[in-house]
């Protein structure tokens, strides 16, 4: 039997009503969702701009005046500290030609000046002078003359999110059973602050911003996608109890060669808003040591004094890994690092990945959070790398043929409701997958 075809939306049809079902079904999705560009415009509009997006740290801007360069899927924004502290954000273009008004990373100033014409503007993006004013129209009202504001800019926990929806959720519900995972790396740091630092990766590959969130919890394509580090691993097991990044990168292969019998007994977790997270897969004391560590004992000490034996203890308890809070955020809470995913293009997607140092903790537990970053996340990373190569297949292989449907089915009708906005299933199972694809279909199925 052929394969159905679902229509592909023209520009003009997308931006109005379209049947989203014929893309994503119970057990399939259509390949259109990965590679029309048509598809991807209006992700821009209808998920990018509504939903809450992950944008930065509160630690990277500690001052009045300070700012960094942030996204919305493909819209940059200037993200800023207020002179009363609050946080504001707005669209890093000029509101007389459109040029752009702040081009470093990251910078402090009191006003911002345009390059082009040197309009100069207030930090809370309002108009402040220009040069001949006498010389424009006079009928623009001044407020028109500001830069465009993004309408909602929140923090949880020092974790900043914006949203261009006045009828956007609070953050907090946004985040619902995710919000677990900021709290948790909040709470491992002995001070309650983390500060980010130790630079940015970052990794651009040639396909869809959906591939990496969906690949970071699937968990039977790591004895395949990754077989051949880990037998390499294998042969060398004596590596993994060496100091530094040869003893932490053979312990992070091994830990992925874990057997699909045994991936199954690491449970997957879906909550509603399309987050997700799968358990820890660590075993035997990888990565941390289970021998005495002078190092980790002096950290639980401090610990300790801040919550007290009983919640310390329930704080390391926790044993999570990739906890992804759909549209764009990847959190390692034990790890202390994220990984943002921008999309660029239907077919361009970039992820950047920092680290933070937890404020009085010993500063090697900052070491373990970058030789961890660099062992997962880096260009030359051995997993990073195995990933993207399959990414950029799997674009390749979606953008024509025949056959225009992915499968999904795998552990379907498996999913255990554990209440009305919590799903947990097997390892194996893709409920991550089918949750992330409900969500966006939720999102784009609402003009």
């Amino acid at each position: 039997m052929p394969a159905t075809t679902a229509p592909t939306p023209s520009p003009d049809v997308a931006r109005t009503a379209w049947d989203a079902s014929a893309w994503v079904q119970p057990h399939r999705v259509h390949r259109s969702v990965y590679t029309d560009p048509a598809v991807f415009a209006l992700e821009q509009e209808r998920i990018f701009q509504r939903a809450w997006v992950y944008v930065g740290h509160d630690s990277e801007l500690p001052a009045p005046g300070d700012h960094i360069l942030a996204h919305m899927g493909t819209q940059e924004i200037v993200l800023v500290r207020q002179t009363d502290g609050g946080l504001a954000a707005f669209e890093n273009r000029c509101s007389h030609r459109g040029a752009r008004l702040v081009v470093q990373p990251q910078g402090h100033a009191r006003q911002f000046t345009c390059a082009y014409h040197a309009w100069s503007f207030q930090l809370d993006g309002q108009w402040q002078a220009m040069p001949l004013p006498q010389g424009y129209a006079a009928n623009p009202a001044t407020a028109q003359r500001g830069l465009t504001r993004i309408r909602q800019v929140q923090s949880y926990r020092g974790f900043i999110f914006a949203s261009h929806s006045e009828q956007a959720p609070p953050l907090v519900d946004f985040l619902g059973g995710l919000a677990s995972a900021l709290d948790n790396m909040v709470d491992r740091s002995p001070s309650g602050r983390l500060v980010l630092t130790g630079g940015k990766l970052r990794m651009r590959y040639q396909g869809n911003w959906k591939l990496f969130m969906e690949n970071a919890v699937d968990l039977v394509h790591p004895m395949f996608v990754h077989g051949g580090a880990v037998a390499v691993a294998r042969q060398h097991p004596e590596w993994a109890a060496h100091d530094g990044v040869t003893g932490q990168t053979t312990q992070m292969l091994l830990a992925n060669g874990l057997k699909l019998s045994e991936w199954d007994g690491v449970e997957l977790h879906a909550h509603a808003g399309g987050h997700v997270y799968m358990g820890g897969f660590y075993r035997g004391g990888v990565i941390a040591p289970a021998r005495v560590d002078p190092v980790f004992e002096a950290y639980t000490s401090a610990l300790t004094e801040r919550h007290g034996p009983e919640k310390t203890q329930a704080v390391l308890a926790v044993d999570r890994f990739n906890n992804l809070i759909w549209p764009n955020l990847s959190v390692n809470s034990r790890f202390q690092t994220v990984r943002m995913v921008q999309p660029l293009g239907v077919d361009q997607t970039l992820v950047t990945s920092y680290c933070f140092a937890m404020e009085g903790a010993p500063p090697e537990m900052h070491a373990l959070s970058l030789r961890f970053l660099n062992t997962a996340s880096s260009p030359g990373s051995l997993v990073a790398s195995d990933d993207l190569e399959i990414f950029e297949r799997c674009q390749q292989g979606l953008t024509e043929g025949l056959n225009d449907w992915i499968d999904t089915s795998r552990g379907l009708g498996g999913d255990q409701s554990q209440s009305p906005s919590h799903w947990q299933a097997p390892g194996t199972s893709e409920l991550p997958i089918r949750h992330q694809l409900q969500a966006w279909l939720q999102w784009m199925r609402t003009p």
